[in-house]
């Protein structure tokens, strides 16, 4: 049994039923760096001054690309330079589609932080490789693929190294380089090490000759030293590969023993992919796969990257498959395929990675059998390959086999194997947040399971549907946060706007409830900032910066308080967001002059102490006693002073000067509107500190 955490979701691989949706409440943790040994780089013959331009671009910044026909050791190349020291990660492209290209770029740089493996989204993907900064490497990229511009865009930052027969990045900032063949004398030196014993006088003619035939080419180098070490004549290889390299290939797969030939007959099915020794060994009932393998590795047919991974060039199937399709039979492949893998996934010997890299090799079968027609072979092939396409998140080739899964089950009326896959394209459909056409493919299957009688089946189906339909469009909760939902969030977005409206709305109705009876004009909106504790301007200061914030300034003209005081202020100002407590009275005659902070508008006096910053309003509509480092709304009490008397209660002027660097216009209220201190207090419930009046005027 297998489970991934997606997002706020487990996926489980609970049975042959398929997977199961539940929700999980574990708190996903960031990834650590993955620290791999590194092998000490191979000595490449001849390519000393390639490997120092390589290198040379590389610490420049610049992406760089080999490209070339098959066998001229890019492979190798690209290797070289991954081992060389600096962070890297290794990919073959492949058949691998982009998002799981980006997801083992992800495995090769991190390792999960909890006990279960977590599946990324994309996006996720990409900012964890970004951040990384590393060196990568994609090897076997496919004529015309996408996948490496793609990349080169996405990952700023990061170096990429290309290997492909065809340029793929498409210049620019990557250098682009034509992979040729070996010099002569590194050409000669790997012939004599191929073959093992130094070339005779009376053959060195020829071997000069073969070499200059075949163009410096390394595995076409190897393979006509194998032929001769084989007991072949110099000159009958070096005449046949006059005809062409291909000739070579033809004639190394035409002295095979039946081992070896049952095993270079399953990776020409499988070519390009990688696979373990004992994956071969099941795939072609071979009872000493790996001294095969290695006969065929000495012979240059076979590629060995890694100890135990073998796989046949890509440009070798052509030349050898039609030889040794009677070599195998696809049923017994398929079943003892289906033995491996189900072995590898219980926990067996081989574990998930090897179940992993050997899924590779059963997607290449997938794709032989779908082109014979076998639908029954498909349908076997798609449901060993899923289970450990899913445990290594894999997921978009998973939702490949499972595509051809169910196209084949409808082909032949297997309506039980068509109820599975589409079961689990349901769940692939949620997890990529499209969750009306999950519930569509789980209420398909079912209905199928349903009919079929399979109660099981139909109860894992159903749970899944509940919970698809529980976290639809509108919840807010999908499967993967990282992922955005255009329409759920614009919901979002209009609901707190309606919210933002209905308490503007009701703070100007309480406002002008409370000062109908004011023979004065009222305070008038101001649209720069909101109310009581919002956000602050758009064109103000943010992330907590200091700045003016207004709320509701008096219109132009001279303001009458009702105490009979007039203020000469015009037009609307900056000032402090303002909170009405009522159902508080009290003694509304005061100067405004009782203390220095009073009198603000006079050049010649500061404020004091009490207008400074208030560290206890928070930039949110709510008021709260969280730190700000913005001017704390204050609280004022009705009675005491009106909104539009021009004083804030705390001892300072609602304009709270002119914000502009220049001291405003001297003014002084009359006796008659002063307030005795501490009659106000702000947010932190602290009064303002009394002060002695000002020289001049003498308290009422």
């Amino acid at each position: 049994m297998y489970s991934v955490l997606y997002g706020s979701s487990r996926i489980t691989l609970t049975s042959r039923s398929g997977t199961r949706l539940q929700r999980s409440e574990l708190l996903l943790r960031d990834p650590g760096p993955r620290h791999r040994w590194t092998a000490p780089a191979p000595v490449l013959l001849g390519r000393e001054e390639v490997l120092a331009g390589a290198w040379r671009e590389i610490l420049d910044g610049r992406s760089v690309e080999f490209h070339g026909p098959c066998g001229f050791g890019k492979s190798s190349l690209l290797r070289n330079i991954a081992s060389g020291g600096r962070r890297s990660a290794f990919v073959r492209v492949g058949r691998n589609p982009r998002e799981d290209v980006l997801q083992l770029l992800v495995d090769e740089l991190y390792v999960s932080a909890g006990a279960e493996p977590v599946k990324y989204s994309g996006p996720v993907c990409r900012q964890l490789v970004r951040h990384a900064r590393a060196l990568i490497v994609l090897d076997e990229v496919p004529p015309g693929s996408r996948i490496p511009r793609q990349l080169a865009d996405a990952l700023p930052g990061c170096v990429l190294l290309v290997g492909g027969e065809q340029p793929v990045l498409g210049g620019g900032a990557a250098a682009s380089r034509l992979l040729t063949g070996l010099p002569q004398d590194a050409a000669f030196e790997l012939f004599v090490q191929s073959l093992g014993r130094t070339v005779r006088d009376a053959e060195l003619p020829v071997v000069r000759r073969l070499l200059e035939v075949v163009r410096g080419r390394p595995l076409s180098v190897r393979q006509a030293a194998a032929l001769v070490r084989a007991g072949y004549p110099v000159e009958a290889v070096a005449e046949r590969a006059a005809r062409g390299v291909r000739e070579l290939e033809r004639m190394s797969a035409g002295r095979l023993s039946g081992q070896e030939r049952k095993a270079l007959a399953v990776l020409a099915i499988v070519a390009g992919a990688l696979v373990p020794g004992s994956w071969v060994a099941a795939a072609g009932d071979i009872a000493y796969a790996a001294q095969t393998l290695l006969s065929l590795h000495e012979r240059g047919l076979v590629e060995r990257p890694e100890d135990d991974r073998f796989g046949l060039p890509v440009c070798l199937q052509d030349s050898v498959r039609d030889l040794l399709l009677d070599a195998v039979s696809l049923s017994a492949t398929v079943n003892g395929l289906a033995d491996w893998l189900d072995d590898a996934l219980d926990g067996g010997a081989h574990g998930l990675t090897g179940a992993l890299e050997g899924a590779e090799g059963i997607v290449g079968l997938l794709a032989f059998a779908a082109e014979r027609a076998e639908w029954r072979a498909v349908i076997r092939l798609a449901k060993i390959a899923e289970a450990a396409l899913f445990a290594g998140r894999r997921w978009q080739q998973w939702k490949d086999v499972l595509e051809q899964g169910e196209d084949a089950a409808r082909r032949i009326g297997d309506r039980a194997s068509e109820a599975l896959f589409s079961h689990q394209l349901g769940t692939v459909a949620y997890t990529e947040d499209r969750p009306e056409e999950a519930a569509a493919r789980l209420r398909h299957a079912l209905q199928l399971r349903v009919a079929l009688g399979d109660t099981a089946g139909a109860e894992l189906t159903r749970a899944n549907l509940a919970y698809v339909e529980a976290s639809g469009p509108g919840r807010g909760d999908g499967p993967d946060p990282a992922r955005p939902n255009l329409l759920r969030r614009g919901l979002l977005w209009l609901a707190g706007l309606a919210a933002l409206v209905v308490v503007i709305a009701a703070v100007r109705a309480a406002v002008a409830g409370r000062g109908g009876d004011d023979p004065s004009p009222g305070p008038q909106p101001v649209s720069s900032g909101p109310v009581a504790g919002g956000s602050p301007a758009p064109d103000g200061p943010s992330g907590g910066a200091s700045g003016p914030r207004r709320s509701f300034s008096p219109g132009p003209g001279p303001v009458t308080s009702p105490s009979g005081v007039t203020s000469s202020r015009t037009g609307p100002s900056p000032g402090r967001s303002v909170v009405i407590i009522p159902g508080s009275s009290s003694s509304s005659s005061s100067s405004s002059s009782s203390s220095p902070c009073c009198s603000s508008r006079s050049p010649s006096v500061s404020k004091s102490p009490s207008a400074s910053r208030s560290p206890s309003v928070s930039k949110s509509p709510s008021v709260s006693t969280s730190p700000s480092r913005s001017k704390g709304p204050i609280i004022r009490r009705p009675g005491r002073s009106s909104p539009g008397s021009g004083h804030d209660g705390d001892g300072e002027g609602v304009d709270g000067g002119r914000g502009d660097g220049k001291s405003p216009e001297p003014h002084m209220a009359p006796p008659g509107s002063m307030a005795p201190p501490g009659s106000m207090a702000l947010l932190s419930g602290r009064p303002p500190v009394p002060q002695p009046p000002p020289q001049g005027l003498l308290p009422r």
